[in-house]
């Protein structure tokens, strides 16, 4: 499970970041307090929070997505993915720093802008068979 999250320069004069955290888990009962734990454990609050559960998978299992936001150092939110890739509760892990969380969400919601405008391309298409076969 590679986080996504980049090797970043630590100084001795770092400032703490606002991070990005977006998580696959399997969405049991227990796998949220289990990742919470690991931020308490820690000493880092959670700044946001926000999941979702079960969505489900071509293969009927399960999963959720809990995204979250907090402040750390580079090094302690390096650690920190690293231990959360290893919990049984986690399917993969994605951290970035907040620059880089607007960058990859402005084209994220562009891949999804180009893919509703070609669902709705597809949708009119159909309209149009659909009422040329009803003549």
């Amino acid at each position: 499970m590679p986080s996504i999250l980049k090797e970043h320069e630590s100084s001795a004069n770092e400032e703490p970041r606002l991070w990005l955290l977006v998580l696959t888990t399997r969405d049991h009962p227990g796998d949220t307090a289990a990742i919470a734990s690991i931020f308490s454990g820690r000493g880092i609050q959670i700044d946001s929070f926000i999941g979702f559960g079960s969505m489900g998978t071509e293969d009927d299992s399960h999963e959720g997505r809990i995204m979250l936001t907090f402040y750390a150092y580079s090094e302690r939110c390096q650690h920190l993915c690293r231990i959360l890739e290893s919990l049984e509760a986690v399917i993969a892990v994605r951290c970035c720093p907040q620059d880089a969380a607007v960058n990859e969400l402005r084209l994220k919601a562009q891949s999804i802008k180009m893919l509703l405008g070609t669902m709705e391309e597809k949708r009119q298409v159909m309209n149009t068979l659909e009422r040329y076969l009803n003549k």
